[in-house]
């Protein structure tokens, strides 16, 4: 159970830093070729989609392991996925979409077994 909830916060974590990442310019023209901006809808999309896996990642740390602790884990959480980010998008830019659209999916999977456990 522990270790399920640890995997959500993670794989939120990951999925949210992924989708700020990708409604910015630069990160966007890495995937899709040098002079290509997203549309604004989508960087809307992506930067709300973000924002609130991020508050869900950052709540559900606050209710495994109490505010204090949850904030703290959250920040540890937020500083393994922007590492594994830094490393992943410089040179594999696909692998870190895929990665990105997996962790969510993953994310989404360990919510529903955490309601049913």
């Amino acid at each position: 159970m522990d270790l399920l909830s640890n995997f959500l916060v993670f794989a939120l974590c990951y999925a949210g830093l992924s989708c700020l990442c990708l409604a910015m310019d630069r990160h966007h023209a890495d995937l899709h070729g040098r002079g290509m901006e997203p549309p604004p809808q989508l960087r809307r999309r992506l930067q709300w989609g973000g924002a609130l896996a991020l508050a869900f990642a950052l709540a559900w740390a606050m209710h495994i392991a109490g505010a204090g602790y949850g904030a703290v884990f959250w920040i540890g959480s937020l500083t393994g996925c922007g590492l594994l980010l830094i490393w992943l998008l410089p040179y594999a830019p696909h692998q870190a979409r895929r990665l990105a659209r997996a962790s969510g999916v993953a994310a989404l999977l360990a919510a529903v077994m955490l309601a049913v456990l």
